[in-house]
């Protein structure tokens, strides 16, 4: 019998790096708030720049497209320059873009300045979790990646709501001048600590993936959901204000019921995904579909309007770690990291069209199409998710009879397996 590790041997293990995961934390909400904030501020950077709030919306849309195209080609340019030196780098690249947006006296300049954050931030990204990664044992990855992830899900409920407050009562301008003052104060944190090279990525697969079609349709259906979401998402402040008829503060406290009804989906949407691996990614997206149609109820009271944004928070929540773990269950084994790189490139991709659409829809009709339209596009997602789920499920139970009656033939357990891979999958997600 092989010996399991004791409790004095898992003590044993060094303590985290706290100062450099909280710092990168740190980078991280700053890098998102700067991503997410002009959704919250549309109209304010509509009227600032003498702009309809549709073009507005562009700016959330190039910054999506920008890191679907721009990111790989950055990584792979960036390759042999010091983690030490490159992230620093990033950050002040981030927030001189981030100025220039403070600045802007124009769209176009604003556009720029946006698409310029963008590229940094995608290939701040690309970098984060292989530089975590070397800052700990492999016993400790999960736990450096959730502490540092931690940082991203406080944008939601943190730093959204207060640039977003910040704005109204200051202007948007002051808010993106604080955004990059806060990225030009984590590029000298990070630049204080010992960082190492990612180890060398494993050699790349060679052939033909067999499992390439299914992830492909799995990725572009996720990123339809995506479409619908950010669809919402990008024009949030109109559809609260215009439509929902709530103030600025009003708006404020529903986005933070947004985020902190999102932190709750992340926290259960392993569990949900390990308990249901093929049938969790189709649910969601039923239900988000459910959700879109029920913003049409914003303007009926602010409860109702509190209840249907905590839905919706939630399952943006539960959505990308479950797409992620049912991307990674049905790639080809060698294929996970190429699996992973097509979803996010989509998601990306339905950013920028959910952005793009909205914009169009906010142009020819009110805010309140938008639940309608949303919940449209989803419902197609969320079809073709279902028959994948449903197609899956035979086929894994076909399969996990003919193993189970191998497995007894030859005498063995025919459960001993199946914790085993679920614990693989897990660890490969939160890794």
């Amino acid at each position: 019998m092989t010996p399991q590790p004791s409790g004095p041997t898992a003590e044993a293990l060094p303590r985290l790096p706290w100062r450099a995961l909280l710092l990168l934390s740190g980078a991280a909400f700053a890098t998102v708030t700067t991503e997410l904030l002009p959704a919250s501020l549309l109209l304010q950077l509509s009227d600032g720049l003498d702009i309809t709030p549709a073009t507005a919306g562009g700016l959330v849309g190039a910054w999506a497209l920008t890191i679907a195209v721009a990111s790989v080609p950055l990584t792979r340019l960036t390759a042999r320059v010091p983690r030490r030196r490159l992230l620093p780098v990033i950050l002040l690249l981030l927030a001189l873009a981030t100025t220039g947006t403070a600045l802007a006296p124009s769209y176009g300049w604003a556009l720029t300045s946006r698409i310029t954050a963008a590229a940094a931030h995608g290939l701040f990204w690309s970098l984060l979790v292989p530089t975590v990664a070397t800052l700990v044992p492999p016993a400790r990855i999960g736990r450096a990646v959730s502490v540092v992830l931690a940082g991203p899900a406080m944008a939601s409920i943190v730093g959204i709501p207060l640039g977003a407050t910040a704005g109204a009562a200051l202007g948007w301008r002051v808010s993106f001048a604080a955004l990059a003052a806060l990225l030009a104060l984590a590029a000298l944190g990070i630049r204080t600590l010992p960082l190492s090279d990612a180890p060398q990525q494993a050699v790349r697969q060679e052939g033909r993936d067999p499992a390439l079609w299914t992830v492909l349709g799995v990725a572009l259906a996720g990123g339809l959901v995506i479409t619908g979401h950010f669809l919402l998402y990008t024009y949030i402040a109109p559809l609260l204000q215009q439509f929902g008829g709530y103030d600025n503060a009003t708006s404020g406290i529903l986005l933070f019921v947004f985020g902190a009804a999102g932190v709750v989906g992340t926290v259960g949407a392993g569990s949900l995904s390990d308990r249901f691996p093929r049938q969790a990614l189709g649910w969601v997206s039923a239900a988000f579909a459910g959700s879109a149609a029920s913003l049409l109820l914003l303007d009926l009271h602010l409860a109702v309007a509190v209840v249907v944004i905590a839905g919706w928070g939630l399952l943006i929540g539960l959505l990308p770690p479950v797409f992620q773990m049912h991307l990674l269950r049905i790639a080809s084994p060698g294929r996970e990291a190429t699996s992973g790189a097509i979803g996010i490139t989509v998601l990306n991709l339905g950013i920028a069209a959910g952005a793009t659409l909205g914009g169009a829809v906010l142009d020819n009709w009110q805010a309140g199409a938008l639940p309608a339209v949303a919940a449209i596009v989803i419902a197609i997602a969320t079809v073709g998710l279902v028959v994948n789920g449903l197609r899956g499920q035979r086929t894994a139970g076909g399969a996990g009879a003919e193993h189970t009656a191998d497995a007894v033939l030859d005498g063995d357990d025919p459960g001993s397996a199946a914790p085993d891979r679920s614990a693989a999958e897990a660890g490969g997600v939160r890794s």
